[in-house]
């Protein structure tokens, strides 16, 4: 009975999206989401591009040094030097549905993206 009920218990896990097992963090001295499906990708006129995680971000979670932008936005600045690669791996996620892992600068107060990883 026991063995019957953890492979129910597995076959239900198994059906869960992606964004049930993301998880937010500290570590290595940078802030993490992910693996988490992309939740909203927000360009402005300026060129900024907000990026929000499927997950909470709001109240930032336990051990994050950035802070996310509006409460729950990881920002991409266009003079990024690796800009046009990371807004296209965020493209990709968003339209594919595939999990991405959204790293922050440490070096900014604000929560920006450094890289990400599919």
């Amino acid at each position: 009975m026991k063995r019957l009920l953890r492979v129910a218990l597995l076959t239900v896990a198994s059906c869960l999206p992606w964004a049930a097992f993301a998880t937010c963090g500290h570590s290595g001295g940078v802030d993490y989401c992910g693996p988490d499906v992309v939740g909203l990708i927000y360009v402005t006129s300026s060129g900024l591009v907000y990026v929000q995680p499927a997950g909470p971000l709001n109240p930032a979670p336990r051990g994050f040094v950035c802070a996310p932008a509006g409460g729950s936005y990881f920002v991409l600045e266009p003079n990024a030097t690796n800009f046009k690669q990371i807004y296209a791996a965020l493209l990709t996620a968003r339209v594919s549905g595939a999990p991405v892992t959204l790293v922050a600068d440490p070096a900014k107060s604000t929560c920006t993206l450094m890289y990400v990883t599919l």
